[in-house]
């Protein structure tokens, strides 16, 4: 007759394994799996405010649209997987144009997503450059105005 508690004393170590093992590997890949899922839907608000920003642009710099401030309220999502987010707009000259830089992050996470908007020459950024996705102010303002020689657009974040 063969030695049971022998083959039963080789197998304690592998469910021991199983037992640990099999519930952290499932709970890392969740965690992956979670926090991709948020920065796919991050990077989908960006890509949606860039092209909020553009479509208004492309609206508004028209001779027939005449001088005066548009408001585009918020038509994102106020969280995503219950936790707000935050835009920062930044603005860099290019030869003949200005591309705004569209910032977001994840609060409380490292979870980042950034869109750049290529604008006109006649695009400025003005000083309110940052949102809060919960507030209930969040916006996307356009002055449009006479700079001298040309109709301008100011774009900020309320």
């Amino acid at each position: 007759m063969p030695n049971v508690t022998m083959e039963y004393a080789i197998m304690i170590p592998i469910l021991l394994m199983q037992v640990i093992l099999i519930p952290v590997a499932t709970g890392w890949m969740m965690a992956v799996w979670v926090d991709q899922r948020k920065e796919t839907a991050l990077q989908d608000v960006a890509s949606h405010l860039g092209s909020t920003v553009q479509q208004l642009y492309l609206s508004l710099n028209r001779e027939e649209a005449g001088a005066g401030t548009v408001t585009q309220a918020s038509n994102v999502p106020p969280f995503i997987e219950s936790i707000p987010y935050r835009l920062d707009a930044s603005d860099r000259r290019v030869e003949n144009g200005t591309i705004i830089d569209l910032h977001l992050a994840l609060m409380g996470t490292s979870i980042t997503a950034t869109t750049h908007v290529t604008l006109g020459s006649n695009a400025l950024l003005g000083t309110q450059r940052t949102f809060m996705s919960n507030s209930t102010s969040a916006c996307i303002k356009v002055e449009k105005f006479s700079n001298g020689t040309q109709m301008a657009l100011r774009f900020s974040f309320g």
